[in-house]
């Protein structure tokens, strides 16, 4: 008489139901021998489809399953490894650490999928794409293949000297920052999935670079040139595709001169709702709300950023039986920042390379290449030379500190008060 197993897996195969249940699954499995039970189930061995190695799950007193791979294919020498697997890990909980000692580069692949997927739902930041690229190419390389608790301070030391000979530059203290968050990340997330422990000490990367400074200013001169340039420049485009990205770009850039905020996720993710009339004085002002590094705030845009918010309107001809005040008055949750077929640009960056090579004006006077952040030391120039608003005032507008606009304008200001000293 064959065994029940046996008689099991006869029936299984007998058995053709197009769908099967969950518990019909796991019976054939376990009779067909893809799945072994050890230590009264606190073990279970089981095969995925596309692997031949044996995988494990184990629970310990904290009733979690954990995962990993035995490493063999062979049921027996699989079987003795699970029982070394999970006889160290009841030994690492009792000493109140974690029961499996992962490595770098498993946390760190973790750390990209999940800061991709929110990149994917529109709740991501623009510096995780930075994060994922320094995990890639500089943290993984190097720690990838040593064990989370087995980073010391040594470890730290030899990675700084290598990264130095890779990147055969200075780092600035800014790109030291993003490589210091996306390491911190990858830690951060052990952590949270019980890979670390929270008491485990971490060894923590540099964070002192070059000094950062502005990006390179557009003079008046320039700034007028460019802004003349873009009417025609917006007109071309080999493809429709291109066309539509230069007519958003001159939007874009006239709108970050108008107000100052920060380029990338503060600019980008406006919606319409978020903008709105503020009346003082019988003046009235066109007001913005943005979320950015500092925090969510108001500012008010310069007069000359109502065309540009007319001529966005203009573009959907779902729009034409409403006035500027009606919209805006409807709240919409629509982007600011969106085509006529409703899709979004993925960013400026590479139209506006395109912009300043073909306006001449990529470089300033001192070799320095303009990046879209020379829109906004722009708008801080123009705002205490030629507006003459005050620094509170300048500072509370921009969403950063009377400090350090003090440390990157310091001799400005210092004109400012000697024009003023002297009568």
């Amino acid at each position: 008489m064959p065994k029940e197993t046996e008689v099991l897996a006869l029936f299984f195969q007998s058995t053709s139901t197009p769908e099967k249940s969950p518990q019909l699954k796991y019976l054939e499995n376990l009779a067909t021998g893809k799945l072994v039970h050890m230590r009264d189930g606190n073990i279970t061995l089981y095969k995925r489809e596309r692997s031949k190695q044996w995988q494990m799950r184990f629970r310990l007193y904290d009733k979690k399953w954990h995962r990993v791979s035995t490493g063999y294919e062979d049921l027996e020498y699989a079987k003795k490894k699970a029982g070394d697997i999970y006889d160290r890990a009841r030994f690492m909980e009792e000493l109140g650490l974690p029961p499996l000692n992962k490595r770098f580069d498993s946390a760190a692949e973790a750390t990209k999928v999940e800061l991709q997927s929110d990149l994917d739902n529109g709740v991501g930041k623009k510096i995780y794409v930075d994060y994922i690229s320094v995990i890639d190419n500089y943290l993984t390389p190097f720690f990838g293949k040593k064990h989370l608790t087995n980073i010391n301070h040594q470890d730290i030391a030899e990675y700084e000297v290598w990264r130095a000979e890779k990147m055969k530059r200075k780092l600035m203290h800014s790109t030291m920052m993003t490589h210091f968050s996306a390491y911190n990340r990858v830690f951060d997330l052990a952590i949270k999935r019980g890979w670390l422990s929270d008491k485990h000490p971490v060894p923590r990367l540099g964070t002192k670079g070059e000094k950062s400074t502005p990006r390179p200013a557009f003079t008046r001169k320039e700034i007028d040139y460019l802004l003349e340039f873009l009417k025609t420049w917006s007109q071309g485009g080999k493809t429709q595709e291109a066309h539509l990205g230069r007519l958003l770009l001159r939007d874009y850039i006239e709108i970050l001169m108008a107000t100052g905020m920060r380029h990338g996720t503060e600019a980008f993710n406006i919606q319409w709702r978020h903008l709105e009339w503020h009346t003082d004085k019988s003046v009235r002002y066109l007001r913005i709300w943005v979320s950015g590094k500092t925090g969510p705030r108001w500012l008010i845009a310069r007069h000359e950023a109502v065309p540009v918010i007319e001529r966005l309107k203009s573009r959907f001809t779902e729009w034409d039986h409403l006035t500027l005040d009606q919209l805006l008055e409807e709240k919409s949750d629509e982007f600011l920042w969106r085509h006529p077929n409703g899709e979004r640009p993925y960013d400026f960056v590479s139209s506006f390379k395109w912009l300043m090579k073909d306006s001449g004006l990529l470089l300033s006077t001192t070799g320095a290449k303009r990046t879209m952040y020379s829109f906004r030391h722009t708008y801080a120039t123009f705002s205490l030379v030629e507006w003459g608003m005050d620094i509170h005032t300048l500072a509370k507008q921009m969403g950063t500190s009377v400090q350090m606009l003090e440390r990157f304008y310091s001799k400005l200001t210092a004109t400012l008060a000697a024009e003023k000293l002297a009568g």
